[in-house]
């Protein structure tokens, strides 16, 4: 079973140097190590271990002296060593007989101290072997070639009370593990396996960001509870750089487990690495005296872990999640004397469960160490990484326009409350950045087959207090077969500025998926800016979706001018043509309803379904464009019924304006494809955009109005009044009692408008009237038919006055109180009636 445990350690450096806080993963050592470092395990040679010297106690047992290691820090310089007790014999050896003294080539003796851990017994049982570990505080000028050992033991019958065993002095002493080489911790009854990858430098300005990894393999028989190391890298010259690790929960290594530790750190690069050294202690749980149990030797590789060229793959650990991290596309405009640069970077969770992506800090640092700060944007929907889901991070930077070669992109863990320093975790060679001439149309060619891309037009719509900026993109097949369609990303830019991708939407027009010979798929690129905002250029950077895990560039399309609308005549037709969804909007009628505080815009089409098929006719929205340039949102209720293929359904699109308005006959209706949440909207749904429009160039209003009740229209129905009576019920009612036809219109298949007349009597100082439904769903109403009976009351408190003087009857097509006159007549008195 593989588990990753996770250390986070701080590098403290002297004053002399730049001060650092790392994060330090224990994690899988096979996620942590690339090929070249198992490669390189494979080749080691084993480090037999620091033994020095041994003292014969007896033919079968000895004393032997082994892990010299000096210990630094800033007031003293400590030495420690150990001594192995192995008793051969087939009686107990008590320890307590037994000591060691350390002295100077000079003559002089420090005092022992003795680390007795948590076993503080003295006795060695026979065939067994246990170790003792000492230390003495010396002079700090001492080097190991100046030790010298006596192995003691006490004689009271001397003058001294000790009897020289044996002395030694340390010469030509090896210590340290050697570079390419592991050794085999067999403390306590365990057999940890531990060595050094190659270091890495990485160069940035003035100083050498240092990584080392220090890896651990459990080959014992037991679990083995990871130790509170501590690491210090020092080099020849003497400095000592100190890492405190943060302790972990449960850091056990179960039997065959391995672990791979992290360490970096900064240093001036003026600080000579050759010979360097790390040196691991831990602290003794019963004194809390920190010991060094280890010293490797650091050999450099020829390049850092973490520093791959652009086209590669840097891998990393998040929270011990392997994650993997490349750059899919770099685009470069020169934008006077900067080069605006985007960087499009892919994440893939390579672990088996979802991590945060941290908030790293991006930089552009040139060859001389000049580092440029980079935006990222979009990170929010890129926080979360979850295994085998790439996610997209786009990045973009401005640097002087001179510098175009040997640029670097730094991945960097910033500053926080657990990490005092920021260091880089990756970092992305870049290639010579090169100007990107813009096009309108170019070919492609990829797995899936070759295309011709071709932006189509550019248009801009109203929509609120903003305006909707379309690009529609077509994308031909010109190869030979069915192709797939691509699936196509952007970044949109305008005059430069980019617009972060979570307000752009990719709207994709045909569904089938394939598209055949010299046929099209399209696509349509959206956003919203302020209806104020100016721009003369607009770019966009196209790629394909070639899998999960990477994007395949298509290339950089630009253009300095919006498309006018397309205008539409009053006889000609609004076509729709997308493949599923075709269909023709006709301009039928254009009136001016009056209301009480405004008037309201009117405006009838015929909506035909194209398809061969029965279908639901697209969703439109629809804006009124007056002539001084205000554009007026419109109500446009679609069709929600299925229709046959060439049937038609009538639709009205309608606008509430000021009574000062006045149509000079330049009035336009933009109508276009409802879009909801980037992609076509239905019906029944609330479209937040629209594509495709066209504007209707809208004749003059003029609302026909006849002096016989005659054929009156109303779109589908015409109405006539055959004979009227008014009858005067009381001083404030009346009732017309008429005889009419309704005639419905055969031109459409489909009408979901709710139609009403209002009925209006009127002697010119007062009117009064009642409205009526048309075929309503349920009560009392018009109906299709010849020479109907309808009653209509009518109330009002000057009704009476109206009797002999004469009054009129009026008839007008009535929406939502908004009325517009049909009809009026003349009519004499009332007739009195006798209930």
């Amino acid at each position: 079973m593989k588990r990753t445990i996770k250390v986070s350690a701080s590098i403290m450096i002297a004053s002399s140097v730049a001060i650092s806080t790392v994060n330090v993963p224990l994690a899988s050592a096979d996620q942590a190590k690339p090929a070249a470092t198992q490669a390189q395990t494979n080749k080691m040679t084993a480090f037999k271990g620091a033994d020095f010297k041994t003292f014969k106690l007896s033919s079968n047992s000895y004393i032997k002296i082994k892990d010299i290691y000096f210990q630094y820090n800033s007031s003293q310089k400590r030495v420690f060593y150990t001594l192995t007790v192995h008793n051969g014999d087939n009686t107990s050896l008590n320890f307590m007989d037994y000591w060691v003294e350390l002295h100077s080539g000079s003559g002089a003796k420090y005092p022992v101290k003795q680390l007795s851990g948590e076993n503080k017994s003295t006795i060695v049982s026979a065939k067994t072997s246990r170790d003792f570990v000492f230390y003495s505080d010396i002079n700090s000028s001492l080097s190991y070639s100046d030790l010298l050992f006596k192995v003691v033991k006490w004689d009271f019958s001397l003058p001294n009370y000790t009897r020289v065993i044996g002395q030694a002095k340390v010469t030509n002493y090896a210590n340290a593990v050697p570079q390419n080489a592991y050794y085999v911790d067999t403390r306590d009854n365990h057999k940890i396996k531990t060595f050094l990858n190659a270091g890495s430098k990485f160069t940035m300005g003035d100083y050498n960001q240092i990584q080392i990894a220090f890896q651990m393999e459990n080959q014992g028989m037991y679990e083995y509870t990871l130790p509170d190391y501590q690491f210090y890298l020092k080099t020849s010259k003497g400095l000592v750089v100190k890492l405190a690790a943060e302790k972990v929960g449960e850091p056990n290594l179960a039997a065959g487990e391995k672990a791979a530790c992290s360490l970096r750190t900064s240093l001036k690069n003026s600080i000579d690495l050759t010979s360097s050294q790390i040196l691991v202690t831990t602290i003794d749980s019963e004194s809390k005296v920190e010991m060094p149990i280890g010293i490797y030797n650091i050999g450099w590789g020829q390049q850092s872990d973490f520093v791959v060229d652009e086209k590669a793959v840097a891998k990393l650990t998040i929270d011990s999640i392997p994650v993997e991290a490349s750059i899919a596309n770099v685009y470069n405009y020169q934008n006077g004397s900067q080069n605006e640069i985007i960087l499009t970077t892919n994440w893939l969770n390579k672990g088996q469960e979802a991590v945060d992506l941290p908030g790293y800090k991006y930089e552009l640092m040139t060859a001389g160490g000049t580092r440029y700060p980079i935006s990222a944007g979009d990170t929010e929907s890129a926080s979360q990484l979850v295994p085998g889901v790439g996610q997209e991070l786009v990045l973009q930077a401005a640097i002087p326009d001179k510098v175009k070669e040997g640029l670097t992109l730094l991945v960097k863990q910033p500053k926080s409350e657990t990490n005092s320093y920021e260091y880089v975790v990756a970092a992305f060679k870049l290639s010579k950045l090169e100007e990107m001439e813009g096009v309108t149309k170019k070919s492609y060619k990829s797995d899936k087959g070759i295309y011709e891309v071709d932006i189509e037009k550019v248009e801009r719509l109203p929509w609120g207090n903003q305006d909707i900026l379309n690009i529609h993109v077509d994308i031909e097949n010109i190869g030979k077969e069915y192709q797939a369609i691509p699936q196509l990303d952007a970044i949109l830019r305008l005059n430069g500025l980019l617009i972060n991708k979570e307000n752009v939407q990719l709207i994709e027009l045909n569904s089938e998926g394939i598209i055949g010979p010299k046929k099209s798929a399209r696509y349509v690129i959206s956003t919203k800016v302020p209806y104020t905002y100016q721009f003369n250029e607009v770019s966009v950077n196209l790629s394909d979706e070639v899998n999960e895990k990477s994007k395949q560039s298509i290339g950089l399309f630009k253009f300095d001018e919006v498309n006018d609308i397309a205008e539409v005549g009053p006889l000609d037709k609004y076509k729709i043509d997308s493949i599923g969804r075709r269909a023709a909007v006709d301009f039928m009628n254009y009136f001016l309803f009056e209301g009480k505080d405004n008037d309201m815009l009117y405006a009838e089409f015929k909506y035909t379904n194209e398809e061969t098929r029965y279908s639901t006719l697209p969703a439109l929205k629809a804006y009124f464009k007056t002539g001084d340039g205000q554009f007026i949102d419109a109500e446009l209720a679609n069709v929600k019924t299925r229709i046959k293929p060439d049937g038609s359904a009538i639709i009205s699109v309608m606008a509430p304006v000021p009574k000062t308005f006045v149509d000079d006959g330049d009035t336009q209706l933009l109508i276009g494809e409802a879009v909801q949440d980037g992609k076509y909207s239905t019906p029944e749904g609330t479209p937040d955009s629209f594509i495709s429009a066209s504007a209707f160039n809208l004749p003059k209003i003029d609302n026909p109005v006849q002096d016989v009740l005659h054929d009156l229209k109303l779109e589908p129905y015409e109405f006539t009044l055959h004979k009227l009576n008014t009858m005067l019920i009381d001083v404030s009612n009346v009732k017309l009692q008429f005889n009419y036809t309704l005639f419905q219109s055969g031109a459409y298949d489909v009408n979901e408008q709710e139609k009403k007349l209002y009925f209006e009597v009127t002697n010119g100082s007062h009117s009064y009237g009642t409205s009526v439904a048309i075929e309503p769903e349920s009560g009392e109403g018009l109906e299709v038919g010849e020479d109907n009976e309808l009653i209509v009351p009518i109330q009002g408190t000057q009704l009476a006055n109206m009797m002999y003087g004469g009054y009129s009857v009026s008839v007008y097509e009535e929406i939502d109180g908004y009325k517009r006159l049909l009809g009026t007549k003349k009519y004499g008195q009332f007739q009195i009636s006798n209930k």
